[in-house]
């Protein structure tokens, strides 16, 4: 919980600060404080998918400001963020541990896309299934979520080339996933809650029939 709501916070007051001058520091830090007790009393339990939207909210307007050093405190010190991309048929993965320094295969930053695409209405329901005939390669549009995990069940690691050590730590992370999020327009993002804190564990940026 402390998690969640200090790198929301954090995320409000990187924008709060870049939009105010200097001489209102105090009045800031002191507004902050009296929100982060505010939303310390108010907020439904983690697992509750009120708390899980309000963190995506969060998540989305980091990724908007491109914030490195914010999304870096969403990466789980032990377990990690693991980003799954397409390497001609086979998947590739990779251990992301900075934002700022990650590239995916054609040298690309991670922010290479309109974020306004993660805008949408977050619906909790059955996430859409492949359809290599429909617009967006879903049998349905827009942004679902799920408590599900179905990357375990892939098993996605084998195909990628990892060293025993890497696949051992990814088996480890992929076990901790709580919540799916399909953004057919996007990606496919995986967060874990643990011991009350939300963290991102991995992305899937490969594209359906691609392969």
């Amino acid at each position: 919980m402390k998690h969640l709501i200090c790198t929301f916070l954090l995320g409000m007051l990187f924008f709060s600060c870049s939009e105010k001058q200097a001489k209102q520091d105090n009045k800031d830090s002191d507004s902050v404080t009296i929100r982060k007790q505010t939303l310390s009393e108010e907020l439904p339990p983690p697992s509750d998918i009120r708390q899980f939207r309000w963190f995506y909210s969060g998540f989305i307007k980091l990724v908007s400001l491109h914030a490195d050093t914010l999304m870096n405190k969403l990466i789980h010190p032990e377990f990690g963020l693991h980003i799954i991309e397409s390497q001609g048929a086979l998947p590739h993965m990779v251990r992301v541990k900075d934002f700022a320094e990650f590239r995916t295969l054609q040298k690309k930053s991670f922010y290479d896309f309109d974020a306004h695409i993660l805008i949408c209405d977050l619906r909790e329901e059955e996430l859409p299934k492949v359809d290599c005939n429909a617009k967006d390669l879903y049998s349905k549009s827009g942004c679902f979520t799920r408590e599900i995990n179905n990357l375990k069940d892939s098993k996605v690691w084998e195909f990628c080339n990892l060293s025993k050590e890497q696949e051992d730590l990814v088996i480890r992370s992929v076990q901790t996933i709580t919540r799916t999020v399909v953004v057919t327009a996007n990606y496919n993002y995986y967060f874990s809650l643990i011991k009350g804190g939300w963290w991102l564990t991995f992305i899937d940026m490969r594209k359906p029939c691609q392969a």
